[in-house]
């Protein structure tokens, strides 16, 4: 039967074999720091193309191609702003800014082009709350569009960011658009709340 022996070992031997065994797993365990450190590093590294390399692609700006026609209005009509018990509050402002005809716009930060034969009305607005609360609005309820001078039919925009939040006593711009056929003309917009009283904005887009 083999048995195993230890080595037997003088004590300078012996503290020479307990040093270089200290020192091993000295280093052994300053790898492990260095590997750590690594992984840290890698995983920052990461973590920040993902948070901030995101940000930059989605931060970059868009060019879009020229609008086709515009028309600067800058018309602005007022509303009365209710709380829930149908008591008027304050007042709510809606200001047409401009109107343009483009065949490519942006849809929840992603570009969005026309197909073939159609195009897209865009219709800038500014909202304006005298308030001393945020609200949110439904901008698509104020507004409606004619075309070919057709005034039996009203078509609502397809295209909007609502609900709008508007903070307290400030002014948010937003905008609504419509999508067309390219060969459409005569058109007109209609502001106005559901139940009240309608004006009619023609548009002379060059």
């Amino acid at each position: 039967m083999l048995q195993l022996v230890a080595p037997c070992l003088d004590k300078a031997s012996y503290f020479r074999y307990h040093t270089l065994t200290l020192m091993e797993i000295l280093k052994s365990l300053l790898k492990m720091k260095v590997v750590v450190y690594l992984l840290f590093g890698l995983l920052g590294l990461g973590m920040g193309y993902l948070i901030f390399g995101n940000d930059k692609v989605n931060s970059a700006k868009t060019v879009l191609k020229p609008a086709k026609a515009t028309q600067e209005v800058n018309q602005e009509y007022s509303f009365p702003l209710k709380n829930s018990a149908g008591e008027e509050v304050s007042q709510l402002k809606y200001k047409i800014e401009k109107a343009e005809i483009r065949d490519e716009i942006i849809v929840k930060g992603k570009r969005a082009s026309s197909v073939k034969g159609r195009t897209f009305l865009v219709v800038n607005i500014s909202i304006k709350n005298g308030y001393n609360k945020g609200i949110e609005v439904e901008t698509r309820d104020y507004i409606r569009l004619s075309v070919n001078g057709n005034k039996d039919e009203w078509f609502a925009p397809d295209i909007h960011n609502d609900p709008t939040e508007v903070q307290a006593q400030s002014v948010k711009q937003t905008r609504v658009a419509f999508p067309i056929d390219e060969t459409a003309k005569d058109l007109i917009l209609r502001i106005g709340e559901i139940n009240g009283g309608k004006q009619e904005l023609p548009l002379t887009l060059k």
